[in-house]
């Protein structure tokens, strides 16, 4: 409801504040069922945690819906409902990098997991996208969870009758066989990576992206509204982010597969992305700048989704032999955390708006029953905007990582051409 956050707390007479716990929920949820989620991947695979994800997403899904049906309740049961469909999150992002080392060849994999990932991105994309045209008026919000059910219900029956195994038959390729063959004990994962500085460095880093990119989407028509920007153009923003995110991870996914240098081109990717948001940053806190925020939009979206992927590979890489649910699962803890922080602790810079920009707001909706009160959000911005580049700027001098997995390969490869 990021996109249409003014019309949700009109409709449940509640605080954008109160809205954004809507998204905050999803980030706390993944950092205390991480580990549970990240042992439950290690032990018993990917069908039974797929299963887990999907019933409790469609739940969660239920019980929003029906949260229309009691006006005295119906944010809390809102905030159960979103609760539930929350702790379905840690099983769904941790799964990329595990469905591409069980199931692909070396040849494949940053490909596979940049298919896996985006998946959640196009998610996150239709639901952007469709809040703005089914939501022009606060009533209209039970129409919106009812729309949102019928994917999670498809899920549901996609994970039940279709999913038939964890794994294939054979081993796709010589890292896989080697961690069928040596399954390393859970907590003992864990200590082995968290001792790894530069996996820590990577964790840190990468989930400060990840928080970044985050905290843009669902504060992003906070931000705007103040300027005079609508609801739809928020909308319209944030596809053009994903939209241009999603071309740029498979592009970006081929390239990686195809030359291995991870590290430089997640630097790459990372440096651009920040430099875009900085432009999105000046042009954003003045009015009629439509074209130039929107293709900062695009930018950035080009070239921060594609990290994603990519970080997860690094992570799995930097890692090994570590279980890829240990791995990078640890790092997208790191990214809900940081996620987290941000969400809650940006708007509290937020500064009251000006009696000039009063004239132009578009965060107060028609109908709306006093609960929106326009803030101007320029010292937020800004520090997001300084936060992401000392980031980036530590990313690019300290992170200098050794691909524990492409190593074992080589030595594999380099072994059997040398008996042949």
């Amino acid at each position: 409801m990021s996109t249409v956050s003014n019309y949700a707390a009109d409709y449940y007479e509640v605080s954008l504040s109160a809205i954004n716990w809507l998204s905050v929920i999803f980030f706390i949820l993944t950092i205390i069922l991480g580990l549970p989620a990240i042992y439950i991947l290690n032990i018993y695979g990917l069908k039974v945690s797929l299963l887990l994800a999907t019933w409790l997403n469609a739940l969660g899904q239920l019980v929003r819906v029906l949260s229309q049906f009691d006006t005295t309740w119906g944010f809390t049961m809102v905030m159960v409902g979103q609760s539930l469909a929350a702790c379905a999150q840690p099983f769904l992002i941790f799964m990329p990098v595990q469905v591409a080392e069980e199931w692909f060849p070396d040849g494949q994999r940053t490909t596979a997991t940049t298919v896996a990932s985006t998946g959640i991105s196009v998610g996150i994309l239709l639901a952007s996208s469709i809040c703005p045209v089914l939501v022009s008026h606060h009533s209209q919000i039970p129409l919106l969870n009812e729309v949102i059910m019928v994917p999670a219900a498809v899920a549901v029956l996609m994970a039940t009758f279709g999913i038939r195994s964890d794994c294939p038959p054979t081993p796709p390729s010589s890292s896989a066989a080697a961690e069928s063959a040596n399954v390393q004990p859970f907590m003992q994962g864990i200590k082995e990576v968290m001792h790894n500085r530069c996996y820590v460095l990577l964790v840190l880093s990468a989930g400060a992206g990840y928080a970044i990119f985050t905290a843009l989407l669902t504060l992003l028509i906070q931000i705007l509204c103040p300027m005079g920007y609508t609801d739809t153009f928020a909308g319209w923003c944030t596809s053009s982010m994903i939209v241009s995110g999603v071309v740029g991870c498979f592009i970006i996914g081929i390239l990686v597969d195809k030359t291995k240098l991870y590290s430089e081109v997640m630097k790459f990717a990372y440096g651009l992305s920040v430099v875009s948001l900085c432009v999105f940053s000046v042009y954003c806190l003045q009015p009629h700048q439509e074209i130039i925020i929107a293709i900062a939009s695009c930018l950035f979206g080009m070239f921060s989704l594609p990290v994603y992927p990519i970080v997860q590979e690094m992570a799995v890489e930097i890692g090994f032999p570590v279980k890829e649910a240990i791995s990078a699962g640890i790092l997208n803890i790191s990214g809900c955390i940081q996620s987290a922080m941000l969400v809650l602790l940006l708007p509290l810079l937020s500064q009251p708006l000006s009696a000039g920009k009063m004239a132009h707001e578009t965060c107060t909706t028609i109908g709306q029953k006093g609960h929106i009160v326009p803030v101007d959000q320029t010292v937020t911005v800004m520090v997001l905007s300084t936060f992401a580049t000392i980031v980036v700027v530590i990313t690019i001098l300290c992170l200098h990582p050794r691909y524990h997995r492409l190593e074992m390969e080589e030595d594999i490869n380099s072994h059997i051409c040398q008996e042949n």
